[in-house]
C-alpha cells in the first residue's frame, strides 16, 4: 500500500515516525509533500527508505491530508479518483462540512474520504461509539478535548472560540463560541479544566454516526485570556508542539430499568495522538478492514474495538471514569 503525506508539520512529522514502528508488510512506498520542499526532503533524509520525496501529481492509495486547516477540502476533491482513499486531519468545522458535501462525488469515483481523522475529532468519535455500546438506548454524547497539536492547530482553536458553535438538541442550533462553562475532568495529567463551545465539527459527524439523539455536545477547554482575545489576532506565537492534551466523551442512557452515564477518556500529546490515529487507520486499511466509498467519519469506517487495540499498541490507551 503507498501512502502519500500532505503536510511536514507536527501531525504529518509524527506519522512519518509512527509508520516506523508499522508492519513493514502493509506500508509500501511513503512520499512526502510540502509547500516547503526543503521540509520535505530533510524528513526523507531522515527516515530513509522507503520515504521519499512526492509530488501532489503522484497516485498513492492513500493521500493523508496534514496540512493547515482551510486546504483540505480543496486538495482531497483534487485526489478522488486517483487515489483509493483520503485521510483528512482537520478538526475545522466548516471544512468537514465541506468534505461531507463531496460524498456524492466521492462516491461516483470510487474514492473514501474520511474526515476529522485526529484527536477530536477522531478518536473522540470512536470512544463514543464505545461508549454507547454499554446502553440499550443512548440519548446523550458530549465531548471535551483539551490541548492543541501545533501552531495551525492553535490558530484553529483560537478562531474556533470565536465562531458560532453548532449543537444538536432534538434539532441544529447555534450557540456563541466561549459560552457554556463546563468543568470537565480528564485522565491525568491533565485533570480537571474549565471547557467553553466553540465551532468544532464532532456534533455533525457524531449525529450522522448516532441518529435520533437527544443532545450532542463539543466543547474544548480555554483560559479567560483565551476566551477574552479569541476576537482579536494571536498575541503572541503558538507554542511549536503541544506538550498536554487529552479528549474524554460522556455517554448517557437507558441500560436495562435505568438511566446511566459513562465517561471514557484517553490522554496523550496532542500531536502524537493525531499521529497514532492517523496510522492505526493506515494499518485497518492495509489489514483490508476499511471497504467503502463516500464520505465518512472515523467510527463509520472503523470498529470501535479493533481501532482502539491497534491504538493501543501505540501507547494510548483509553480510560474509563469509575467514580467512587
Amino acid at each position: 500500500m503507498d501512502v502519500l503525506i500532505v503536510g511536514t508539520g507536527v501531525v504529518g512529522a509524527g506519522v512519518l515516525r509512527c509508520l516506523a514502528d508499522s508492519p513493514p508488510s502493509l506500508i509500501g512506498r511513503v512520499g512526502v509533500v510540502d509547500r516547503h520542499v526543503n521540509r520535505a526532503v530533510r524528513l526523507s533524509q531522515k527516515h530513509g527508505p522507503p520515504v521519499t520525496v512526492g509530488r501532489l501529481e503522484d497516485a498513492a492509495d492513500v493521500v493523508v491530508l496534514a496540512t493547515a486547516s482551510g486546504s483540505q477540502a480543496r486538495l482531497a476533491h483534487r485526489f478522488l479518483g486517483r487515489s483509493r482513499m483520503v485521510l483528512a486531519t482537520s478538526d475545522s468545522l466548516s471544512e468537514v462540512r465541506r468534505l461531507l458535501a463531496m460524498n456524492r462525488s466521492a462516491e461516483q469515483q470510487g474514492s473514501l474520504v474520511v474526515a476529522g481523522v485526529g484527536m477530536a475529532p477522531g478518536l473522540s468519535d470512536v470512544l463514543a461509539v464505545r461508549a454507547a455500546e454499554e446502553f440499550d438506548q443512548v440519548t446523550e454524547l458530549h465531548v471535551a478535548k483539551f490541548g492543541t497539536a501545533g501552531p495551525d492547530c492553535a490558530r484553529q482553536h483560537h478562531r474556533a472560540l470565536s465562531s458560532l458553535a453548532l449543537e444538536w438538541r432534538g434539532e441544529w442550533k447555534q450557540r456563541p463560541g466561549g459560552s457554556g462553562r463546563e468543568l470537565c475532568w480528564f485522565p491525568s495529567p491533565v485533570d480537571a479544566a474549565d471547557c467553553y463551545r466553540a465551532a468544532l465539527p464532532d456534533p455533525i459527524l457524531l449525529a450522522r454516526r448516532f441518529p435520533g439523539l437527544e443532545r450532542i455536545t463539543a466543547r474544548m477547554a480555554a483560559t479567560r485570556r483565551d476566551r477574552f482575545s479569541s476576537w482579536l489576532p494571536m498575541l503572541r506565537s503558538p507554542h511549536p508542539e503541544g506538550k498536554l492534551g487529552a479528549v474524554r466523551v460522556e455517554a448517557r442512557g437507558k441500560k436495562g430499568m435505568g438511566w446511566n452515564g459513562r465517561i471514557l477518556g484517553a490522554a496523550a500529546a496532542p500531536g502524537f495522538a493525531a499521529a497514532a490515529v492517523v496510522v492505526s487507520t493506515l494499518e485497518l486499511i492495509g489489514a483490508g478492514s476499511v471497504d467503502r466509498t463516500g464520505v465518512a467519519g472515523l467510527s463509520e469506517v472503523v470498529e470501535s474495538g479493533e481501532f482502539l487495540e491497534v491504538l493501543g499498541e501505540k501507547g494510548i490507551v483509553c480510560q474509563e471514569f469509575a467514580g467512587h
